[in-house]
């Protein structure tokens, strides 16, 4: 009996001892397991905190990125802009190298066609730099643009000056389908008309047409002075201007003050066509004072060049004629369909003059022109000047990849008449009716090739046809005949000529 009891006794410790001990390996297991536990709470919250700083990191990363300037070249144009494009600058360049040949009549035909006999009439063939230009342009705070460009290049009397300086805002916008309505002061070139709305770099030939080109003189041109209001929606564009003086000419718009209006719109537009219509008006209020006495004395020039600008000679002036005012009007008409277009602008001119028993002349010019991509390309109309813009190659010249840029053929014909009550040949001039400031008719055929977005080479063929008879004894005396020294002796003398020319125009602009 006793040895059952012990043994029980004995089996009771052994059983009490195991339970004791599993309970020791359960707890010492839950321990371990709430260490691994806290082990891992830990360890994702670690990761939690650098995954937070990695997020903070990556957000101040990309905030410092969001805030640096942003510089790019496009079309060879350095441009430099803020990420939120509050502010940008860049820098613009352009050169323009002609060079032309003159072919002309014999200064001995019986009309006396080449001017005087000291042959002012002479034109002289060889080359120039017809413009080069370098200059800033850009925008501050988001509404205010800028612009300071400086010529360089030109001919005779436009050789070095300054081309525009102008501040502008842009931060009203009364419509919501129109961009801003844009304030501008200071110096630069208003849109007279749709030739003028079109840049020199993008033009079809090397100059605008002559009337187009005189009227752009009147009131407007390079470095003209004034305060312009401009609008535009997706089809249409306004401007009116308030104009002074050329910036740096003392003489010819020394204290004039002028305006210009233009309106434009399309009427028509479709995924492969446009047609534009507009029309313009500008005038002098109050002329230059061009007398260098102490008189008083408003006068009024009219004159322009050839379509070309190699020699500085014009051959059609109305001289200076003592006037109180100047009106021009004209209307415009041009668009495109595919690769084709076509432009033309007709301008009347009026001029008021003084004096008692007096008649107030008008003179008139228009032109027509035409241009064909034969590679494809298609000139676009521009809202926000409206005008056309120019040729962008698709394919731009690359020898290796057999591209070629795109190649471009056009023609035009122009006319200026700046005569009133001319006279017929050989007479005599009328006072204080007649002006024989000459008519002059141009053809012209051009070849253009577009390398790429910045080159591009024009070739054009003129015929010129210039009938203007001696303005001795007319609206001033002793007028000056081609630059030369003295007027032509011999009432109403043929001083006209025709000629022919060819030039060459290479340039780069961006």
């Amino acid at each position: 009996m006793l040895r059952k009891t012990s043994a029980l006794v004995g089996a009771s410790w052994l059983a009490l001892a195991g339970i004791a001990s599993a309970q020791t390996t359960d707890a010492a297991r839950e321990a371990r397991i709430e260490a691994l536990e806290q082990a891992l709470a830990d360890i994702q919250a670690q990761l939690n905190d650098l995954k937070e700083s990695s997020s903070a990191d990556v957000a101040e990363v990309r905030r410092v990125a969001s805030e640096q300037p942003v510089v790019a070249i496009a079309n060879g144009r350095p441009t430099i802009a803020s990420a939120n494009n509050e502010f940008r600058f860049a820098v613009r360049g352009m050169a323009q190298f002609d060079a032309a040949y003159y072919d002309q009549d014999s200064p001995s035909t019986p009309d006396n066609r080449r001017g005087d006999a000291s042959n002012a009439g002479d034109l002289n063939s060889g080359a120039n730099f017809r413009r080069a230009r370098l200059g800033i342009e850009g925008t501050v705070f988001g509404d205010w643009n800028y612009a300071l460009t400086y010529e360089m290049g030109g001919t005779g009397s436009e050789a070095a000056q300054l081309n525009q300086a102008y501040i502008e805002y842009a931060g009203w916008r009364p419509w919501e389908t129109a961009a801003p309505i844009r304030f501008r002061v200071g110096a630069w070139a208003t849109p007279t008309g749709l030739e003028d709305a079109t840049s020199n770099t993008e033009s079809v030939f090397l100059e605008r047409a002559a009337a187009a080109e005189l009227v752009r003189g009147i009131a407007g041109g390079d470095g003209r002075s004034g305060f312009g209001v401009f609008a535009n929606g997706d089809r249409w564009y306004a401007s009116g201007v308030l104009t002074g003086a050329t910036v740096g000419n003392s003489g010819e718009f020394d204290e004039q003050t002028g305006y210009l209006a233009r309106l434009a719109w399309l009427p028509l537009r479709g995924q492969n066509s446009a047609v534009h219509v507009g029309a313009n008006v500008s005038g002098v209020i109050d002329p230059a004072d061009t007398d260098a006495s102490s008189a008083d004395q408003q006068r009024v020039r009219l004159r322009e060049r050839p379509e070309l600008r190699n020699d500085t000679q014009r051959f059609v002036d109305t001289g200076n004629i003592n006037a109180d005012g100047v009106l021009q009007y004209g209307v415009e008409l041009g668009g495109y369909w595919r690769n084709f277009y076509a432009a033309g602008e007709a301008f009347q001119i009026d001029v008021s003059r003084t004096g008692a028993g007096v008649v107030d002349p008008d003179f008139f010019g228009w032109y027509v022109q035409g241009a064909w991509t034969l590679t494809g390309e298609r000139r676009r109309w521009n809202a926000a000047n409206g005008g056309f813009s120019g040729i962008r190659p698709d394919n731009p010249f690359n020898v290796a990849e057999d591209h070629w840029g795109a190649w471009e053929i056009a023609a035009r014909y122009s006319t200026l008449d700046l005569n009133f009550n001319e006279g017929a040949l050989g007479s005599a001039a009328i006072a204080g009716n007649t002006v024989r400031g000459g008519e002059q008719t141009i053809t012209t055929l051009g070849l253009n090739w577009y390398p790429n977005a910045t080159i591009r080479f024009l070739l054009d063929y003129q015929w010129v046809e210039i009938d203007r008879l001696d303005p001795e004894n007319g609206i001033v005396a002793n007028t000056t005949v081609f630059g030369g020294a003295a007027s032509v002796a011999g009432n109403g003398a043929q001083i006209g000529q025709d000629y022919q020319a060819v030039s060459l125009r290479s340039q780069i602009a961006f």
